[in-house]
């Protein structure tokens, strides 16, 4: 079990990398037993997650079988925390970095707590209606990037790997999410 503290280390920790300070490293739990407990992220997350998903269902909402709706979700949540750690264990291994993956682990579910604070900002957005479309388009866009230059950030920081083999793996971890999403889009039809 985690502890408030460990949380909040590991929140604040991922908050400082965001920030793009490499020294928050250190603040991170490195061992097997951080890189599990930082699953738990994905309860602390979780509200925030739940926005995002309400507000992008709620124009068909009266179509949703809520029961398949509620399971598909949960199921793609789960599938969305475990399957990017889990394919790193063999990437780690064949890139000779076995050492660094329980930290890597642990900066990258902690992330998602800085990733989460920017979609609940672009959600802010679209739902005050003070953006256009195409401004919104372009907000989202942005913040993509951000996300996907935090997450290059971390690999870089966390697995010492060079610029093009760290753009590598964010590219691929940003594939193996399309997946989820489109798996998860396709059982919710």
């Amino acid at each position: 079990m985690i502890t408030i503290p460990e949380a909040f280390t590991g929140l604040f920790a991922a908050w400082r990398l965001f920030l793009r300070d490499g020294r928050a490293v250190a603040l991170f739990d490195g061992t097997p037993e951080g890189a599990v407990k930082s699953f738990y992220c994905a309860l602390v997350v979780l509200p925030g997650y739940l926005l995002v998903i309400a507000y992008a269902h709620s124009p068909s909402a009266q179509e949703i079988d809520w029961f398949r709706f509620v399971m598909v979700e949960a199921i793609s949540y789960a599938v969305s925390w475990c399957a990017w750690p889990l394919l790193m264990f063999y990437v780690a291994r064949a890139l000779d970095r076995s050492g660094a993956y329980c930290l890597y682990v642990t900066a990258f579910n902690w992330a998602a707590g800085p990733q989460i604070l920017v979609w609940l900002a672009v959600l802010s957005l679209a739902i005050s209606g003070v953006a256009s479309r195409e401004v919104l388009a372009i907000v989202n866009l942005g913040a993509l990037v951000v996300i996907l230059l935090y997450h290059l950030f971390i690999v870089r920081v966390t697995l010492k790997l060079t610029f093009f083999v760290s753009l590598g793996l964010v590219v691929s971890e940003a594939m193996v999410s399309q997946v989820v999403i489109h798996a998860r889009d396709a059982m919710l039809r």
